[in-house]
C-alpha cells in the first residue's frame, strides 16, 4: 500500500508503508522500445507527484537574470464534482499544463491549483435521479438534513474521480492545495464575501423576475437556461406535464371594453397567464387605439376591470398591435408594469401549478390550464383563432422543464459599480482578453445599457446557506430586519444593535436558500489562496497571472471573478484572460448525449472495447444519471464509430491532437483520426531518439568518447544549418508560448524535428554514424544529440510522458548535467542559441532543398532499375557555384543520385544525350541524366497503355457526335478535343521512339 508522508522541510513524497522507502524512479534498464507505445506512459505521474515536481517550491532558490519572470500562478476552472473528464476538461487541462509546464521549466515558482466545484444545481439532480433509480425516493422524503447527507456519501464515493482523471492526462498540479467550494475553509470564504457585501450595501434583497424551474422548483441562472428555436406548431415532452405540450402558437382572444361594444384582441404564446394580466398595453402613435387609451377592459375570470395603457415597447406590427400585460410573468410586462405602477399578480405556485390566482383553474398544471382556458374563452365568445408562430422556448438545460418567469424575493448583487470598473478594465487593457474579439462580447455584457444587477439566491438544498438572518421581535415580523452574520447569535447581536433593544427580545430566522454556485467560484482566485486571511500564498500567488477557460463562461464567471475580486479585494484578480473554443465533432456538431456523439477522453487514453463502452451506458442508465432515449442515442453513435471500440492511444497523442488546432477559435471541430496521426508522431520521435541511442551504443562498444573531439574542431556547413535552424526554433516556440498560440509551438516543433532533422540531417550523417572509424562519427554524434535533446525540452509541455521516458534513456555526453526530471531542466531560450543565426546560410540551403525535391519530384515520374544512381547537372542562377559546391554530397545523398555537378552557366538543351530529362522551374534548371538507369522496360509498357488509352478516347470522342440530342457534342468542340489527343499521341509515340531506342542499347 502506498500513501502520502510530508518530510519536515520538504514537498510531499511518496513512501511505502511497509518499509519506508522513498518511491524510487521507473526501471529503465530494459531494452530501448522498438515502436511507440501507450504503456511507455506508465509510472511517470505518479514517480513525478510523489518527488515533489508540481510545488512552486521546487524553484525557489534559483538565480534569475534581470528581468527574468519570477513566478506564474494559475487556477484550473473547478470541474462540477458529479463530473468525469470529458473533451472540454481535456482541452482546458492540456492548454493549462503545457503553459504550467513551459513557465516552470522557464524557472518560475509556478503554481497550479486544482479543485472541484460543488455544483448545487447538477449534484443536486444528479443525487436525485440516483436516489430514485435505486431507493425510488424523493429528497422531500428524505428532508433536507438527510438529503444533504446523502449528497456528501455520494461526493466521498464519486465526488473526485475526475481529479483522479486529470492525472491520466499528465496534468502537473499542485495537488497539495486542491479544493472544493464546499469545504469548511472555503465555506468561510464565501461567508464573509457575502458579509462583507452586504454591509457594503453591495448585496441586496428584493422582489423581482427571475428564472424559475418548477422541476427544481428553484432559480436558475441564464447559462442554464437553452433557448429552443420552433417554427411552427410543434409538440414537446414537458416534466410532469403527463403528455405533450403543443408550442409555436399565437393565440388570440378579446378584451371587452367596459361601457362599450367595442373589444381589444390580444395575442400570445401563453393563453394561460392571462389569469395574471393587470393591462392591456397599445403603442401611443397607434391611431387605432388612440381612442381607448385610459379607458379599461373587463377580465372575464378575476371579473374586474383592467387599464387600457399607452407605451413606446409596444410593436404594432405585432399581432393585432395590442398586448396583454402580466408583469409577475414576462420581463418586457415586468418592465411596463413597474413603469405604470401596475399591480403584479403572480399565479403559479412553485411546482408549476396556479394559485389561488388562477381563479376556477387552480390546482391545475400550467400546461393543462393553456388547452383549458382557450376552451373557456371559445364559451365565453372571446376566443379569435390562432395562428402558427416562430417562437424561442427557455428550457431547463438539467431537467428540460420549460422555465418560467417568475416574481419572488430573492438576494441580488448592485453591479452597477463594479460592472462599470469591470468593463473599464478591458476598455484600458488592464485585462487583457486574448483573443480580442472579446472585447466586444465583453462591452455587451456590462455595457452601461446591458449590465444587469445579479440574482444570487437558488431554492436548492445543496450548497452555501446564505449567512442572513431574518431579525424581528415577536409579534412585530413586519417591523423585522436582515442581518449578514455566520451565526444566529451573532445575528441577534447585531440586531439587537440596529433596533436598539435587548438581544433577550429577538428570534432570529437563517433564510433556506443557498448561493447561486457562480458566486463561490467567482471568489475563486483568492479564496484558494486562504482568503480573507493574509496569508503568505494571497501575498505571493494573487493576482493570478493568467486565467484560461471556455469563452462560453466568459461573462458567467470571468466577468463575476473580476467584479468580486473588485468589490473585495480592491484589485483585480488576473492581467489577461485567454480563452478557448468549444469542443465539436468533426460536423461542428456540438457534443452532447442526445446526439449521441460524446467521447471520453478516458477511453482514448486507456482503450476500451465495444462490449465495455455499451455497459458503462447501461449502467449509467441504472443508476438513473442518462436517459433511456440518451442512451440508445450514445449505443448508435458507438456502434457507426467505434465498432470495434476504442484503441489505446495513450495521452500524449491526445494532448498533441487537441493543441494541433487554434484553441483559441470559436470552435474546434476534432477529427479524432488526428489522434491516430499524433500516435504515429510520437512513434517517429521515438525512433529518432532510438538511432541516437544506438549510435552512442557503437560510441560506447568500440571505446568512442565524444571528449577525444579537439575543441578547436570545426562543424560542417550542414552542421551549422541544422544550428541555425535550431535557433530559429527556439524562438520561434518561445514566441508561440508567450502568445498563447499553442498550434503555432506544434508546427515549429514539427516542422524542426520531422522536416529538418528528420528528413534532412539525418538522412546527411547516416553513412558518418554507420562507420566509429569516420573522422565525421563524433560531430555528427554531437549534433545530433544537441538537436534531439532540444528537442525533447521543447516537447515535453505538450507531450510530457514520451519526452521523459526518451530524456532518461538518453545517454549523457561528456560533462552534460542533467536535471532528476525532463520537467525541471531550462526551456530552451533564443539568446542562448542566437550566435548560430545565419540567414544567408538558411536561404542557401532553402534554395538547395527546392531543388532536392525537384530531383525527387523527376525521378518519381520514371521507373529505375533498382540501386540506380542517376547523375545530375543543376545550374541556379541566385547563388554562385561556390556557394552550392559545399552541398553536393547532400543532394546526393538526399536525393540518391549519382554524380552532382553545379553548373556555372544555363545549359546547351538541344546538346544533350538521349536519357536526359529537364526541369525549368524559377531561375533552377534540374538536367537529370537517367539513360543507364531507366527501367525501359517498364516504361515501354507505361506509355504503350497510355497510347492504347489515347485511342479508346478517340472512340469515345466519335461517339459523342452520334445518339441523344441532349447529350451530342457539337462538330467544333469534337474538332477541338482530337487536336488535343492528336497532339498527346504524337509526343507520347516519340517518347516511345525514344525509349525503345534506349532499350535496345
Amino acid at each position: 500500500m502506498l500513501k502520502l508522508v510530508q518530510l519536515p522541510g520538504r514537498s510531499v513524497r511518496l513512501f511505502c508503508c511497509s518499509c519506508k522507502t522513498r518511491m524510487s524512479k521507473k526501471d529503465l534498464t530494459d531494452v530501448f522500445p522498438s515502436k511507440y507505445s501507450p504503456s511507455l506512459e506508465e509510472g511517470w505521474y505518479r514517480w513525478w507527484k510523489a518527488s515533489g515536481f508540481f510545488s512552486p517550491r521546487i524553484h525557489m532558490d534559483r538565480k534569475r537574470k534581470p528581468g527574468e519572470k519570477s513566478r506564474f500562478s494559475m487556477v484550473l476552472p473547478p470541474p462540477n464534482v458529479t463530473g468525469v473528464l470529458h473533451l472540454g476538461h481535456a482541452l482546458t487541462a492540456t492548454i493549462q499544463d503545457s503553459l504550467v509546464r513551459y513557465h516552470r521549466m522557464r524557472g518560475c515558482e509556478t503554481v497550479w491549483v486544482p479543485g472541484s466545484d460543488h455544483a448545487g444545481i447538477a449534484t443536486q439532480v444528479v443525487v436525485e435521479k440516483h436516489l430514485m433509480a435505486k431507493e425510488g425516493l424523493t429528497r422531500h422524503d428524505l428532508g433536507r438534513e438527510e438529503f444533504v447527507k446523502r449528497v456528501w456519501d455520494w461526493k466521498k464515493e464519486k465526488g473526485d474521480r475526475i481529479l483522479r482523471q486529470l492525472e491520466d492526462l499528465g496534468a502537473s498540479l499542485d495537488w497539495e492545495r486542491t479544493q472544493f467550494t464546499l469545504s469548511k475553509e472555503f465555506t468561510e470564504s464565501v461567508d464573509q464575501a457575502f458579509i462583507t457585501l452586504f454591509n457594503k450595501g453591495i448585496i441586496y434583497r428584493k422582489e423581482s423576475l427571475i428564472n424559475w424551474s418548477c422541476v427544481l422548483q428553484s432559480t436558475i441562472s441564464d447559462i442554464e437556461v437553452s433557448h429552443v428555436q420552433v417554427e411552427k406548431r410543434t409538440l414537446f415532452d414537458v416534466p410532469g406535464s403527463g403528455r405533450p405540450v403543443e408550442f409555436g402558437v399565437l393565440c388570440n382572444f378579446a378584451y371587452k371594453v367596459t361601457g362599450s361594444e367595442e373589444e381589444i384582441v390580444v395575442s400570445t404564446t401563453r393563453p394561460e397567464t392571462m389569469l395574471g394580466d393587470t393591462a392591456v398595453a397599445v403603442n401611443p402613435e397607434d391611431e387605432r387605439y388612440q381612442h381607448l387609451v385610459g379607458k379599461s377592459v373587463w377580465h372575464p375570470f378575476r371579473r374586474e376591470e383592467i387599464p387600457i395603457i399607452a407605451d413606446a415597447h409596444v410593436d404594432p406590427q405585432f399581432g393585432t398591435g395590442a398586448v396583454k400585460i402580466t408583469p409577475a410573468h414576462d420581463q418586457n410586462d415586468f418592465e411596463i408594469g413597474q413603469r405604470h405602477q401596475l399591480k403584479r399578480i403572480n399565479i403559479l405556485n412553485e411546482d408549476g401549478t396556479l394559485n389561488q390566482n388562477g381563479c376556477e383553474f387552480s390546482g391545475l398544471q400550467r400546461f393543462t390550464v393553456r388547452e383549458s382556458i382557450c376552451s373557456r374563452l371559445e364559451e365565453l365568445g372571446l376566443y379569435r383563432g390562432d395562428t402558427d408562430n416562430a417562437m424561442s422556448i427557455p428550457v431547463c438545460g438539467r431537467t428540460g422543464d420549460v422555465v418560467e418567469p417568475m416574481l419572488k424575493y430573492q438576494w441580488f448583487i448592485d453591479t452597477d459599480k463594479i460592472g462599470e470598473m469591470a468593463n473599464r478594465a478591458v476598455k484600458d487593457k488592464d485585462i487583457l482578453l486574448n483573443p480580442n474579439l472579446y472585447d466586444a462580447v465583453w462591452e455587451n455584457f456590462l455595457g452601461k445599457n446591458s449590465n444587469r444587477d445579479w440574482c444570487i439566491s437558488r431554492q436548492l438544498w445543496w450548497g452555501h446557506r446564505i449567512p442572513a438572518w431574518f431579525c424581528y421581535k415577536e409579534g412585530k415580523e413586519n417591523e423585522g430586519v436582515w442581518i449578514a452574520a455566520v451565526s444566529q447569535s451573532e445575528a441577534i447581536r447585531k440586531a439587537a444593535e440596529n433596533l436598539g433593544c435587548s438581544e433577550s427580545t429577538l428570534k432570529a430566522e437563517q433564510d433556506p436558500d443557498v448561493l447561486d454556485t457562480w458566486f463561490s467560484s467567482g471568489l475563486y482566485p483568492f479564496a484558494v489562496f486562504g482568503w480573507p486571511s493574509r496569508s503568505e500564498d494571497v501575498e505571493k500567488f494573487f493576482p493570478l497571472d493568467l486565467m484560461e477557460t471556455g469563452h462560453d463562461i466568459l461573462f458567467f464567471w470571468v466577468a463575476r471573478m473580476v467584479m468580486l475580486s473588485i468589490a473585495l479585494l480592491g484589485k483585480l484578480p488576473f492581467p489577461e484572460v485567454m480563452l478557448h473554443g468549444i469542443i465539436c465533432d468533426q460536423q461542428g456538431r456540438k457534443m452532447s448525449k442526445s446526439l449521441g456523439n460524446v467521447i471520453d477522453p478516458m477511453h482514448i487514453i486507456h482503450g476500451a472495447s465495444k462490449e465495455e463502452l455499451l455497459n458503462e451506458l447501461d449502467t449509467s442508465a441504472k443508476n438513473g444519471y442518462l436517459s433511456q432515449e440518451e442512451v440508445e442515442a450514445s449505443k448508435t453513435g458507438i456502434l457507426k464509430n467505434f465498432p470495434t471500440g476504442i484503441s489505446r492511444s495513450g495521452a500524449d497523442p491526445l494532448r498533441w491532437a487537441l493543441l494541433s488546432y487554434d484553441v483559441k477559435s470559436q470552435q474546434i471541430n476534432l477529427d479524432v483520426s488526428l489522434i491516430n496521426r499524433a500516435g504515429a508522431w510520437c512513434n517517429k520521435i521515438l525512433q529518432v531518439n532510438k538511432f541516437l541511442f544506438q549510435a552512442h551504443q557503437k560510441a560506447e562498444e568500440a571505446g568512442k568518447s565524444l571528449s577525444e573531439l579537439p575543441k578547436d574542431f570545426k562543424p560542417s556547413i550542414v552542421d551549422m544549418w541544422i544550428l541555425n535552424q535550431l535557433a530559429n526554433t527556439v524562438k520561434r516556440v518561445n514566441d508561440g508560448f508567450e502568445e498563447r498560440n499553442l498550434h503555432v509551438v506544434l508546427k515549429e516543433i514539427r516542422g524542426f524535428l520531422y522536416g529538418d532533422v528528420c528528413d534532412v540531417f539525418v538522412e546527411y550523417i547516416k553513412p558518418e554514424l554507420q562507420n566509429v572509424d569516420n573522422p565525421e562519427f563524433l560531430p555528427s554524434l554531437l549534433f545530433l544529440h544537441t538537436c534531439i535533446l532540444s528537442s525533447l525540452k521543447l516537447i515535453h509541455p505538450i507531450m510530457p510522458f514520451i519526452t521523459e521516458e526518451l530524456y532518461q534513456r538518453l545517454p549523457k555526453l561528456p560533462n552534460e548535467k542533467r536535471k532528476e526530471s525532463i520537467m525541471l531542466e531550462n526551456f530552451p531560450q533564443a539568446m542562448e542559441w542566437s550566435g548560430f543565426l545565419n540567414k544567408d546560410l538558411e536561404n542557401l540551403v532553402e534554395e538547395v532543398l527546392r531543388i532536392v525535391s525537384g530531383v525527387r519530384g523527376m525521378k518519381s515520374n520514371y521507373s529505375l532499375k533498382k540501386g540506380s544512381n542517376p547523375s545530375v547537372s543543376i545550374h541556379c542562377e541566385n547563388w554562385s557555384i561556390s556557394d552550392l559546391n559545399h552541398f553536393r554530397t547532400l543532394v546526393q545523398r538526399l536525393t540518391r543520385c549519382g554524380d552532382v555537378e553545379f553548373l556555372d552557366s544555363r545549359p546547351d538543351l538541344e546538346s544533350l544525350q538521349i536519357g536526359c530529362v529537364v526541369s525549368a522551374i524559377d531561375n533552377t534548371t534540374i538536367i537529370l541524366n537517367l539513360g543507364s538507369a531507366l527501367d525501359t522496360e517498364k516504361e515501354v509498357k507505361k506509355l504503350q497503355e497510355k497510347i492504347a488509352k489515347n485511342a479508346r478516347d478517340r472512340v469515345k470522342l466519335d461517339k459523342s457526335l452520334k445518339g441523344n440530342f441532349k447529350f451530342r457534342e457539337s462538330a467544333e468542340t469534337v474538332a477541338e478535343k482530337k487536336k488535343l489527343l492528336d497532339e498527346e499521341l504524337q509526343k507520347l509515340e516519340q517518347q516511345l521512339k525514344i525509349m525503345q531506342g534506349l532499350k535496345s542499347d
